[in-house]
């Protein structure tokens, strides 16, 4: 099971997986930990170039797992959701960017999270559903001529107004009705959001593309009180052959964060192949 750890660019604004020491000293030093590969959150379509990117991680023998398009909602305030259609609009062709850029850095994923944004300006939820469907099927389109996977993470109630569980997720992905639209799974949203982590892995796993693990508090996993051994065995079980991203604080510092990460999903993984599946 091939292992990557989330970063983001150097000067994003996303708080999460924000390291202490540079992008390009990041990626090097992930190699050097044994990751397989890395997923990054940019600062702007083209920071980093895609390009630059690639040979970076190529240097170190690295793959690209995914690029977050994130940075679209976060750094441009542009969602699906918003109730002005030339915003819904710009979102989009910017996804389409996001998309090639992807493409050009040679990372078969693209995630979609907190670009679908969230209720305002008086809309509807049931509107502003309609209005997320219809760009996620523009942009998986796109993303299919494009031989690229878009991934749908569903996201606690906090960070979030849509797409909170897997059952919900799940009927976004019936509405789109792409094989080019998928599913990721985030332990540190399913912690608040779902009634049984193992139950919702196993309703997901002809739709998983793409895993995250996190702790309950967003650190390295076995630095909270989330139990992750129903989890790898649900995955296990269901045949999960995807990647395992690690999207999580990177404190008290890079390294150890990073270091904890790889070492705990190591032996995770490792006992769970060996241990009688348990109940759920």
């Amino acid at each position: 099971m091939r292992i990557s750890l989330y970063l983001s660019a150097t000067g994003s604004r996303f708080w999460t997986a924000s390291a202490d020491i540079s992008l390009d000293d990041a990626i090097a030093h992930a190699a050097a930990l044994g990751y397989d590969a890395v997923e990054v959150m940019p600062r702007d379509v083209d920071d980093p170039d895609p390009e630059t990117l690639r040979a970076a991680t190529e240097r170190h023998g690295l793959d690209i797992m995914a690029i977050a398009s994130g940075f679209i909602a976060i750094e441009h305030g542009l969602t699906f959701t918003h109730p002005d259609a030339e915003v819904r609009r710009q979102a989009v062709r910017a996804m389409r960017r996001c998309l090639e850029a992807a493409r050009r850095a040679r990372a078969p994923l693209v995630s979609i999270g907190v670009i679908r944004g969230k209720l305002q300006g008086g809309a509807t939820r049931a509107g502003a559903l309609d209005h997320l469907i219809e760009c996620v099927r523009e942009c998986g389109f796109y993303a299919g001529e494009l031989n690229l996977t878009l991934v749908v993470e569903p996201g606690n109630r906090y960070e979030t107004d849509f797409i909170h569980t897997v059952a919900e997720a799940l009927d976004l992905l019936v509405a789109v009705n792409l094989p080019s639209v998928r599913l990721m799974l985030d332990t540190f949203h399913m912690n608040i959001e779902e009634v049984s982590l193992a139950d919702a892995i196993r309703r997901a796993a002809p739709h998983l593309a793409h895993v995250h693990l996190a702790d309950s508090n967003r650190r390295a996993p076995g630095w909270g009180h989330l139990d992750f051994q129903p989890v790898a065995v649900a995955l296990r079980e269901t045949g999960y052959g995807g990647g395992i991203g690690l999207e999580m604080l990177l404190a008290p510092d890079f390294e150890a964060a990073a270091r904890q990460g790889l070492q705990f999903v190591r032996r995770l993984f490792a006992s769970a192949k060996s241990r009688p599946a348990g109940p759920g």
